[in-house]
């Protein structure tokens, strides 16, 4: 049965990725499933990245088409906890750094110390989370932000 998409309820979906870590390791994304209006309005934001050249052609602007992907993951990611920044981000966002939680891993056999930031509410920081993002994960958040029923089996247990 069809229904209606609350434009108030968020989805905790952890990427398949991070399913199988412990639960303090796995990045969670609060997602808002996008409507067909969401999905509308997507679709003007990156058509804007296109210009058209002489002679009909068209030329994807980067920097636009770039901004449109950081605006969509905005539109739809409203929360995020557990996540590491690369060490270089945080040199740069000292700030951010200091309300990182140090937490031990292991890693390839090896115990190393990440810093986890969480919650991370604010939208100018879930844009900076987009652009640290591998391709893979952003093509799976893009992909269940349409639909309830993937955002659905990857909630967070």
């Amino acid at each position: 049965m069809a229904r209606g998409i609350s434009e108030k309820e968020l989805y905790p979906y952890v990427l398949e990725a991070d399913r199988g870590l412990p639960e303090e390791q796995q990045t969670v994304f609060h997602m808002k499933p996008k409507t067909g209006h969401d999905a509308n309005v997507q679709t003007k934001v990156y058509l804007k990245a296109y210009r058209e050249k002489d002679g009909g052609s068209r030329d994807l602007d980067v920097p636009m088409a770039d901004a449109a992907d950081i605006a969509n993951f905005k539109s739809t990611c409203k929360k995020i906890e557990n996540f590491v920044f690369p060490d270089d981000y945080y040199e740069a966002h000292p700030t951010i750094k200091k309300l990182a939680k140090a937490v031990k891993v292991m890693e390839d056999g090896a115990e190393v110390e990440l810093l986890f930031v969480s919650p991370i509410e604010e939208e100018s920081i879930i844009g900076d989370v987009f652009r640290c993002l591998d391709s893979e994960s952003i093509r799976e958040l893009t992909s269940v932000s349409n639909s309830v029923s993937k955002l659905k089996e990857g909630q967070k247990k």
